[in-house]
């Protein structure tokens, strides 16, 4: 019985495998079959539509590609780029020792590596938005699916020296080698990692062009359709999601397989034929 629920379970996480793909499927399509507008056109579209269907009431599902920008840029916290957007990050790495017991009753240690994030600093710059020839409009990011570029990324050994810009942003979180709770660990020291989206740099944005809020717009659509910042261009994002779905496509198949295999074994075994 037990090998029968095994299949169910692998045959379940087939069916996952396959809604994913699914929703991914259908987010390569958007991207594929929604046309390039100009800001501009928006604009356009918007000015002569607005007076019609009401103050609040526009909409329009648009894809844009032009310059992330923003009139008053950011500085990123570790790289100290301009930007309209960083996320930055200081991940403590050590090692903690942990005993466990042979089989044949002796204690043994060994040492466990672990990591964790002391300080996380995001930011978005006001009035974001993308820029091409035609115009400016602002884009709300709140509750995007983010694709931004990785501009820092290093690592200090040990605790950092005092009086340094690591050492203050750790502050309290800095271990250093002893005990915690009785169990021994030992540092190995802190990575610091920042993504940002750079003033000017290229941007895709897929999204709704509306005026919910009082003004007109890009954000995420109160469909299911995809909302997309990001700083790979169209053909990488379809060539990504191309790619994760025929690996989720294949797992899905593995998975279906196994589920069988083992729900047949199991009914064999039951009835006791092998």
């Amino acid at each position: 019985m037990g090998i029968i629920i095994i299949g169910v379970v692998l045959a379940v996480i087939g069916v996952i495998l396959w809604v994913v793909k699914g929703k991914k499927e259908s987010k390569s399509i958007h991207l594929e079959l929604t046309d390039t507008s100009t800001v501009g056109e928006v604009l356009e579209n918007y000015n002569s539509l607005s007076p019609t269907v009401g103050d609040g009431n526009f909409t329009h599902f648009c894809e844009l590609k032009g310059k992330a920008h923003a009139d008053s840029p950011i500085q990123s916290s570790l790289s100290e780029i301009e930007c309209v957007y960083y996320s930055s990050k200081v991940i403590r790495k050590y090692e903690e020792r942990e005993w466990k017991t042979d089989s044949e009753g002796k204690r043994q240690q060994h040492w466990q590596k672990k990591s964790d994030v002391v300080s996380e600093n995001k930011q978005w710059a006001n009035n974001f938005g993308i820029k091409d020839e035609t115009g400016f409009v602002e884009v709300d990011p709140a509750k995007a699916e983010l694709h931004s570029e990785k501009v820092h990324s290093s690592f200090e050994k040990g605790e950092p020296s005092l009086g340094s810009a690591l050492s203050a942003i750790v502050g309290k979180f800095s271990l250093g080698s002893g005990t915690v709770d009785g169990n021994d660990y030992r540092l190995i020291g802190y990575e610091k990692v920042e993504h940002a989206i750079k003033q000017g740099e290229n941007l895709y944005v897929l999204g709704d062009a509306n005026d919910r809020d009082g003004s007109l717009r890009v954000s995420k659509p109160n469909t299911n359709k995809p909302f997309i910042i990001s700083t790979k261009s169209e053909d990488e994002l379809v060539s990504n999601l191309g790619s994760s779905v025929k690996r989720l496509k294949i797992s899905a198949y593995i998975f279906w397989g196994l589920g069988a295999i083992a729900v047949i074994v199991g009914i064999l075994k039951t009835l006791q034929i092998i």
